[in-house]
């Protein structure tokens, strides 16, 4: 998995470590990459129109569950990949009316893996 530019910027002004760039790369990856993040932001946040702009909240959510989860830099990241996407895409939601949400987890955790690689 390559980390775009404007991911890296993103993710580092917001002051995530190396683990957590490939993690937001990881996220935009799943939701089908290139503008598709800006779809996924939508359904929470309607206003959000830039690529810009949705990473920026995308970014800004990884922060917050990070502290709310408590993950430490030296910890695996695969329960974290499953409250963030207790939040980030949930199941049975009105806004998924395909259930593809369920997919969202296991997608992430394997684009983590080919990360790592």
């Amino acid at each position: 998995m390559i980390i775009e530019p404007d991911v890296r910027a993103t993710a580092k002004d917001f002051g995530l470590t190396e683990r957590f760039v490939r993690f937001a790369q990881a996220v935009v990856e799943a939701e089908g990459g290139g503008d598709h993040i800006i779809r996924a932001v939508q359904m929470s946040k309607p206003s959000v129109n830039t690529r810009d702009a949705a990473l920026r909240v995308l970014c800004r959510s990884i922060v917050h569950r990070v502290c709310d989860y408590g993950v430490a830099d030296d910890t695996g990241l695969d329960d974290f990949v499953d409250y963030f996407g207790g939040f980030w895409a949930p199941i049975n939601v009105a806004n998924d009316p395909h259930g593809l949400n369920k997919n969202w987890i296991p997608n992430v955790q394997k684009l983590l893996l080919t990360a790592d690689a």
